[in-house]
C-alpha cells in the first residue's frame, strides 16, 4: 500500500482499521482546514484505488490526478461514512483532473459514503473544474451546499485562452448517478457554461466574442433532488449524447429566481430526457422542463410532471434546427395541473445565422407531440376570440401558422380536466400509474417503437397489451406480474445468507432506497 509523501494543510491525522483493497490511502486529513492535496505529492498510479478513511474533514481539493480512459482512478470512502464540513469553500473539488470515479461504495453498510453538511456561501457541494473532464460521480449525498450540489465546468476566462472553445477542450464522459442533492442554495447539478450555444456568445474578450467549451455524453441519472434552490438539473452546450433519466425532484425553485426555476432545464445540444419526476413542492415556485436550442432528434418522453409554474414543457429552438426534416419528440409524458399549458413551443429563430431570417418561424421542420396525457391546465382558450381554442389550453404554439403546420404531429393525446376519470392509482399522492383495467388510457396510444421509445417510466415494456398506454406509465395486469414472477422466481427467494439491507437517505420526504447486499 502507497500513501502520500505530502499533503498540505493537514493538522490532525485520524487511522482507521479497514480492509477496502486500497493502492493509497489519504491519512492525516484535517478537520479544521482545506486539505490541499496534489498529484505531484501523491504515490498513485493509473488504475489505483484511493481510500479516504471515515471521518469528518474540512474541504477535499485534488490538483492534477489523472488516470486513463482504460484505467480511471477510483476515490472511494473506508471505514463508513466520510462527512465534509467545509465553512468556506466547496466541500469537493477537482482541478485539472480526468478519468476518476468518486464514489460512497466503499462500505457496504453505508448507503452513501460521502456526506457533504457544509460549503461555502456561494460554494459547491462538489465541483469539477479548471479543465477537468471524464468523471464519474455516484453514492454521494449534498446535504446542504451554499450554491450548486454538484457544477461541472470550465467557464471561458480572458486571461487564458485554454478556456475558451477554440482551444479545443471538451468536457466529456460524465456520468452522475445515485446520488441525493438537497438543501441548495442554487442548483442541484448544474452542468456546462449557459450561453454560447452558436451566436449568443454571452462573454467578450477585448472586443471579440468568445464561447465555453462543448460537452459530450453527459448521463444524469438514478439523482434525488430535495429542497433545491433553483433549477434542480441543469445542463448547457452537450453538442451530443445527453442524457437526463430515472430523477426524482420534490421542491424545487425554492428561492423563487425567475428563469432559474425549472425542474429540468436543458440547452444548446443534442438530448434525451425521459423517465424523469418531478413535483413543484409546498413553495409552489417551479417551472416544468425547459429546451432552448435543444437539436434536431432531442426527445423527451416518460416523465411526470406535476403542477409545474408555466407550462409543463417549454421548448424553443432559437437557432435553426441542424437538420430541416427533424424537430423534436415530445412523447407519453405525464402533465397534472400545469399553471399554463402542458406543452408550449416556439419555432421562431433569435440568433440567425443570416440576419434575414431572424424571427422566421420553422413550421416546416416536423416535430411531434404523440401519447401524452394533460391533465387540468391553466390555460382555457375554448370559446374564446382568438385563433387559440380548447386544444392549445393543452399544446399551445407561439404562432397559429406553427400550430397549422404541426397539427397532424399532434395526435394519441388525452387531454381532460376530469382526473378522476383516468382510473389513477393515488392521485392524492401524487402516484399517476394505472390502476384500473377500465382506464381510457390503455392501449389508446401510437406505437412509437421506431422512435426507440420502447419502455415506460418504470422500465415495463411499451406495449404491455395490445397497444401503446397514453401517458408515462403502462397499466400491467396481475396476470402479466405473475407471468413475470413465475419467470423469474429467483428474484423472490429468501436467502438463508447474512443480508445487510441498507436504507437511504434517513429521512426523507419522498423516496427511499434499498439495497440488499449477501
Amino acid at each position: 500500500m502507497r500513501t502520500p509523501l505530502l499533503l498540505a494543510l493537514l493538522i490532525s491525522s485520524v487511522i482507521y482499521s479497514q480492509s477496502c483493497n486500497c493502492d493509497v490511502t489519504l491519512s492525516g486529513l484535517s478537520g479544521t482546514s482545506l486539505n490541499q492535496i496534489w498529484a505531484s505529492q501523491t504515490n498513485y498510479s493509473p488504475g489505483d484505488v484511493i481510500c479516504i478513511p471515515a471521518g469528518t474533514y474540512r474541504g477535499l481539493r485534488f490538483y492534477d490526478f489523472k488516470g486513463t480512459l482504460s484505467q480511471p482512478l477510483i476515490i472511494k470512502n473506508c471505514g463508513g461514512q466520510v462527512i465534509i464540513d467545509e465553512t468556506s469553500y466547496s466541500a469537493i473539488e477537482f482541478r485539472n483532473s480526468e478519468f476518476i470515479q468518486l464514489t460512497g461504495t466503499g462500505d457496504s453498510t453505508v448507503g452513501y459514503g460521502f456526506r457533504v453538511i457544509g460549503t461555502g456561501s456561494w460554494a459547491m457541494g462538489i465541483n469539477l473544474t479548471n479543465l477537468s473532464s471524464d468523471f464519474e460521480i455516484d453514492n454521494i449525498e449534498i446535504a446542504n451546499a451554499g450554491f450548486a450540489g454538484l457544477m461541472a465546468k470550465t467557464d471561458p476566462n480572458c486571461s487564458n485562452s485554454s478556456t475558451w472553445r477554440s482551444s479545443g477542450f471538451i468536457m466529456k464522459n460524465l456520468n452522475i448517478h445515485d446520488n441525493y442533492f438537497g438543501n441548495t442554495g442554487g442548483e442541484g447539478i448544474y452542468i456546462g457554461y449557459t450561453k454560447g450555444y452558436k451566436l449568443d456568445a454571452g462573454k467578450t474578450c477585448n472586443g471579440s466574442y468568445v464561447y465555453g467549451h462543448w460537452l459530450e455524453n453527459v448521463e444524469v441519472h438514478n439523482n434525488i433532488f430535495e429542497n433545491i434552490g433553483w433549477d434542480a438539473i441543469q445542463l448547457s452546450l452537450v453538442r451530443t449524447n445527453g442524457s437526463i433519466h430515472d430523477n426524482y425532484i420534490y421542491n424545487y425553485a425554492t428561492e423563487n429566481k425567475y428563469y432559474q426555476d425549472f425542474a429540468i432545464s436543458f440547452s444548446g445540444g443534442e438530448y434525451e430526457v425521459f423517465n424523469n419526476t418531478s413535483i413543484n413542492g409546498p413553495s409552489n415556485y417551479g417551472q416544468g422542463y425547459q429546451m432552448i436550442n435543444g437539436q434536431s432528434g432531442s426527445k423527451i418522453y416518460n416523465n411526470v410532471i406535476v403542477r409545474p409554474q408555466l407550462h409543463g414543457i417549454f421548448a424553443h429552438p432559437r437557432h435553426e434546427f441542424e437538420n430541416p426534416n427533424e424537430g423534436y419528440y415530445i412523447a407519453n409524458n405525464t402533465i397534472i395541473e400545469p399553471e399554463r399549458a402542458g406543452v408550449h413551443y416556439n419555432s421562431k429563430i433569435i440568433y440567425p445565422i443570416d440576419p434575414a431570417d431572424k424571427y422566421k418561424k420553422q413550421d416546416e421542420v416536423p416535430t411531434f407531440f404523440v401519447n401524452n396525457l394533460v391533465v387540468d391546465p391553466g390555460y382555457d382558450f375554448a370559446n374564446g376570440n382568438t385563433w387559440k381554442q380548447d386544444q392549445e389550453s393543452y399544446f399551445d404554439f407561439n404562432d397559429k401558422s406553427t400550430r397549422d403546420s404541426l397539427q397532424n404531429n399532434i395526435y394519441s393525446n388525452l387531454m381532460t380536466r376530469q382526473i378522476d376519470t383516468l382510473g389513477l392509482t393515488n392521485v392524492l399522492n401524487d402516484d399517476y400509474s394505472i390502476s384500473n383495467a377500465g382506464s381510457p388510457l390503455i392501449d389508446e396510444g401510437s406505437d412509437l417503437s421506431n422512435w426507440g421509445i420502447t419502455s415506460d417510466i418504470e422500465n415495463s415494456a411499451r406495449p404491455s397489451g395490445a397497444a401503446f398506454d397514453i401517458g408515462s406509465y403502462e397499466f400491467i395486469s396481475a396476470a402479466t406480474y405473475r407471468i413475470a414472477l413465475d419467470e423469474q422466481p429467483e428474484l423472490w427467494d429468501i436467502s438463508t445468507n447474512e443480508e445487510i439491507l441498507n436504507f437511504y437517505p434517513n429521512p426523507t420526504f419522498s423516496k427511499v432506497y434499498l439495497n440488499k447486499q449477501i
